[in-house]
């Protein structure tokens, strides 16, 4: 270190970003009573080691981790850390510190520069050396005790399991932010940023409106689930969360409002699991109507065809055990093969046997299980729907359901074709059942679901990846 920091009276060492000693000057090498040689080039805590435990380690590495962090100076008033050559039982000193981050052109942390001072002759002086000097000591002492307790209110604030943060000023500059607040946002940097500028995603969502308000009124502002997006970083899509927040408004000694006190908790996994018990809830009643849609389409058309009631009853009985075990099994993938062919033919024998208006014709196509499952989930689907409002609810419908394998896309296409049943129009509305068809199937490899509300009948084109 050269130039007036290397000339300084005053001990300065610096410190590269992983904390290894990049250098110093000559009256850092007075202070600590080593040869630079022993501890330039060495992490710091491998130079100068102390207790892990021990409050002078504590102290001396959260100042440098919120350098590292935020990028903004650091002061421990008061610190005791031991010095001595390696091989030696290091002495006792007493030193207050400074830590100021050196910043590149383009923004990073360069180095850490540590402006250190020797205080251990002030605080061993005796009485006779004068009150001036033991003052100076006991303001010291109190300095370290106000300091110590700075620390543990920022081991509560860093540790809360609630995001905190306050913004200070008309532009809601972020003064501080917990742990909590870094990692809902990505741990990108805050301090010393205006919220606009900090957040920039969070603008055209109207939280900056909402902060505006806050500071405006004087009024506090309360957000329950609030859906907010975020760029957690540079190039990845954005993440929705779900928040309870409170938006406080901080006053000074007058009354006015200098700040707003920002505070709340991500709620997400708990609106997902409300979303996830809603959706099972309306899977389940769909599928009750589903399978009583099946169950009085059996009985319907066992009786239209039967001779007498005791065959009646023997063909009903029998239909509705394979309803029972089938169905349900299909749409939990334990009976779904992975051939197309065969996954047909599971799914729709039943309706074949009630029905026989229904035609098929297509090859063998191996597909991937979870795509043999979604592919069964759809068919059950679209049977029911052709039972009770399409081609399959009267007489002079029928059903055609063809496929066939494109090798030079890698995938097979099938076509569900409705005609001759009731004119059909274009729903008001999307149903949970639509939106089970067009779900059904992983979105990967290119599968694929093209619903049509023709009038002359339903028809539903489904693309499914060649399993390789």
């Amino acid at each position: 270190m050269g130039g007036l920091i290397g000339a300084a009276p005053n001990a300065y060492v610096l410190f590269q970003p992983d904390l290894t000693i990049a250098g110093c000057n000559d009256a850092y090498v007075a202070a600590v009573g080593r040869p630079r040689k022993t501890f330039v080039g060495l992490p710091l805590f491998e130079a100068f080691p102390a207790d892990p435990d021990s409050e002078s380690y504590r102290l001396l590495r959260k100042s440098l981790h919120r350098v590292q962090r935020a990028h903004e100076t650091d002061h421990i008033a008061f610190i005791p850390y031991a010095v001595g050559d390696p091989g030696t039982v290091p002495t006792m000193r007493y030193w207050s510190a400074t830590h100021v981050p050196i910043m590149s052109a383009d923004g990073r942390l360069r180095y850490i520069l540590q402006h250190t001072a020797d205080i251990t002759a002030l605080l061993t002086q005796t009485a006779d050396t004068g009150r001036a000097a033991i003052l100076e000591a006991g303001i010291l002492m109190r300095a370290n005790k106000v300091q110590a307790e700075i620390e543990r209110m920022r081991d509560l604030f860093d540790q809360s399991p609630g995001f905190i943060a306050i913004l200070r000023g008309p532009d809601h500059v972020f003064e501080i932010a917990n742990a909590a607040y870094n990692q809902l946002v990505g741990h990108r940097p805050l301090l010393g940023l205006p919220l606009r500028e900090a957040l920039p995603e969070v603008v055209e969502q109207g939280f900056v409106d909402l902060v505006d308000g806050v500071y405006r009124t004087g009024q506090p502002y309360i957000g329950r689930s609030a859906l907010v997006s975020l760029q957690l970083a540079p190039g990845l899509p954005p993440e929705e969360r779900y928040l309870d927040f409170a938006y406080q408004p901080l006053r000074d000694a007058a009354g006015a409002v200098h700040g707003v006190f920002v505070q709340g908790v991500d709620v997400t996994e708990q609106q997902r699991a409300e979303q996830r018990m809603a959706t099972i809830m309306r899977e389940s009643v769909h599928r009750i109507k589903n399978t009583l849609a099946m169950a009085q389409a059996v009985v319907s058309a066992t009786l239209r065809d039967a001779h007498d009631m005791v065959t009646a009853r023997r063909d009903i009985l029998a239909r509705l055990s394979v309803l029972s075990v089938t169905q349900p099994a299909l749409i939990e993938g334990h009976l779904a093969p992975a051939d197309v062919a065969l996954t047909v033919m599971a799914v729709m024998k039943l309706h074949v046997d009630l029905f026989g208006r229904i035609t098929m014709e297509g090859p063998s196509a191996e597909i991937a299980p979870a795509a043999a499952q979604g592919l069964a989930l759809i068919l059950h689907e679209l049977a029911t729907n052709a039972i009770k409002y399409g081609a399959l609810s009267c007489d002079s419908g029928n059903l055609s359901l063809t496929w066939q394998t494109i090798p030079a896309e890698n995938r097979v296409e099938l076509l569900w074709h409705e005609s001759g049943g009731p004119a059909v129009r274009q729903p008001d509305r999307k149903g949970f059942g639509t939106t089970l068809i067009e779900r059904a199937l992983p979105r990967t490899g290119g599968n694929r679901v093209d619903l049509y509300f023709a009038p002359a009948g339903v028809q539903c084109r489904i693309s499914l990846a060649l399993r390789a």
